[in-house]
């Protein structure tokens, strides 16, 4: 995968920690905090946006429908097995 270089600005307490972390485990560098990071920011982004498709309220009735049909139908599989 190809790398793209980026500038931020940060708090000086924060980068502190992190090169102290960096400092602290070998083969660790500030971009990799920084892929981490942005990764678990990128993650929490998709966890919110998938409850608020799915809650209910925003989703299509035929589409929540189908998630329970798809919840009951595993729950089954998974009962059957006990």
């Amino acid at each position: 995968m190809t790398r793209v270089k980026v500038s931020v600005t940060v708090d000086p307490e924060v980068l502190h920690e992190v090169d102290n972390y960096v400092g602290e485990h070998d083969g660790l560098d500030r971009s990799k905090v920084v892929d981490e990071a942005l990764a678990l920011w990128l993650a929490r982004r998709q966890d919110a946006a998938m409850e608020e498709q799915f809650s209910g309220e925003g989703a299509p009735p035929d589409e929540v429908e189908s998630w329970r049909s798809i919840r009951r139908a595993a729950a089954a599989r998974r009962l059957q097995r006990s």
